[in-house]
């Protein structure tokens, strides 16, 4: 019952929408940017900051745990009994944390900004109990999920250039209170086009049903650990927005997001790879170690090769893509971008890592160094936030997220094999080549040296990944 394609076809669907909603993304983020100002922008990107926390609350590892545990199921009776029961868990949550929402935001420092931006904001967590992509990916059904992807944030783009300018002092109310309500109709549009396809699979709407006592300390009991792992994740993610909005003004806020969200592309990619990873990882990892390990370095190894010329370049160029991308406004974020193009490259490799844990059943072993790099962050941001403003933040992110990853590649060490550092070392020549063609081209637009370093790295990186890939088929096991 589960799609049989194979993963490079999973990854291509999901690639394809990736890049397609990135590049929404992007430019809704720049126009949004352009057009609120600093202040009121500031005041957005750190609502979509809360609106993270809430929604990981109310979710609290389902999704992960049903992509798990739907591709183990192989008859569709029992997949929509599931779906309906889990989905049932998560409306309990989602009505409890809207619900404890309402009560702790007046007591948050940044809530006095504009109280209502956050609660709608907030209202997230109550359609996400209908985003059905976790059954889909359980399914591989992975068409529908890249689809839902390109809908959501192409219809969060259409209406933000088209209806923002028109919806400001509409009903009295300010430009940047409609934007959270255009990110609630995008969602629901984007759970429609999942929802509607798996209906015809099912034979029928899924809604959710109460789940047994059995099954709901089951459920959580499995989620314990994910949702914790996840939370704290959070924290890596954008506790620095977060702290920003408590400790700095709006304006400083949004010159920190302007740079932060761009970056923060490198994690979502990664993510994207691993709702096509989990389900077959997942699999390998129940029946075959070796299948595992080396589909693992494949992956792995092709992602830290992408990821490396990403931290160099965005070190290196990362000034002039903040002048192209805002037009000379936003100054203040172009030396943020260079710290966070190092750290989220970081981040995104550490995320890998862990994903990796989740998937042998060893999530609990992702649990202290997140909590550790959590901690470093907090400290550090708020150790610096003060006398350097939005680059202490950044270096201060940069340390944790550094120290994620160091302590991940620890915990996986079982995990990795010869090949992968093979190709690790085989890149380093392109990712030096690269270095001096983007020094040799000091005076020369953005929008010239970024694709004739790229065109250098990857020309002398093809062989390494090539041969990386063609070993990596050679030596795994056939499995069913």
């Amino acid at each position: 019952m589960h799609g049989r394609q194979g993963l490079l076809h999973n990854l291509s669907i999901l690639t394809a929408g990736q890049v397609v909603s990135q590049l929404a993304n992007v430019a809704a983020l720049v126009y949004l940017a352009n057009t609120l100002g600093d202040r009121s922008f500031g005041v957005v990107q750190i609502g979509v900051a809360f609106m993270g926390y809430a929604v990981i609350i109310a979710e609290w590892g389902m999704f992960s745990l049903g992509i798990r545990e739907v591709s183990r199921l192989d008859d569709p009776a029992a997949i929509g009994t599931y779906a309906r029961r889990h989905m049932g868990l998560m409306s309990i949550q989602a009505v409890v944390v809207f619900g404890l929402g309402l009560l702790i935001l007046p007591l948050l420092p940044f809530s006095h900004h504009d109280p209502l931006v956050f609660i709608l904001y907030l209202a997230a967590v109550l359609p996400q109990v209908y985003t059905q992509s976790w059954v889909a990916v359980g399914l591989e059904r992975m068409k529908w999920v890249g689809l839902a992807r390109i809908v959501r944030s192409l219809s969060y783009a259409a209406m933000v250039f088209l209806l923002l300018r028109l919806l400001d002092g509409f009903l009295g109310q300010d430009g940047r209170r409609w934007v959270p309500v255009l990110m609630l109709l995008s969602v629901i549009f984007g759970n429609l086009v999942v929802n509607i396809p798996l209906a015809r699979w099912f034979g029928g709407w899924i809604h959710p049903t109460a789940p047994t006592v059995v099954e709901l300390k089951r459920r959580w009991h499995e989620t314990t650990s994910i949702g914790a792992n996840t939370m704290v994740v959070r924290v890596l993610y954008n506790i620095d927005l977060i702290l920003l909005g408590s400790l700095a003004s709006p304006e400083v806020a949004g010159h920190y997001a302007a740079a932060a969200k761009i970056m923060f592309v490198l994690v979502i990619a990664v993510e994207v790879l691993w709702a096509a990873l989990l389900p077959r990882l997942s699999r390998l990892a129940k029946q075959s170690r070796p299948a595992f390990r080396t589909s693992f370095n494949l992956t792995f190894g092709t992602v830290a090769a992408l990821l490396l010329p990403i931290a160099v370049g965005g070190w290196m160029v990362g000034e002039g893509v903040i002048e192209l991308l805002y037009r000379g406004k936003f100054a203040g974020a172009g030396p943020i971008f260079q710290v966070l193009a190092v750290s989220y490259a970081c981040l995104a490799l550490g995320t890998f890592l862990g994903n990796t844990l989740l998937a042998e059943d060893r999530q609990k072993w992702y649990f202290s160094p997140l909590v550790i790099s959590s901690l470093v962050a907090i400290g550090g941001i708020w150790w610096l936030v003060p006398q350097y403003g939005g680059q202490g933040a950044a270096w201060g992110i940069l340390m944790a997220h550094g120290l994620l990853l160091a302590c991940l590649v620890v915990v996986n060490l079982r995990n990795f094999n010869a090949l992968l550092g093979q190709t690790l070392l085989g890149v380093l020549p392109a990712l030096g080549a690269m270095y001096l063609v983007l020094r040799a081209l000091p005076e020369a637009h953005v929008l010239l040296r970024i694709p004739v370093a790229a065109v250098v790295y990857l020309a002398l990186a093809f062989y390494p990944l090539l041969r990386l890939r063609r070993r990596s088929q050679a030596l795994t096991p056939v499995v069913s």
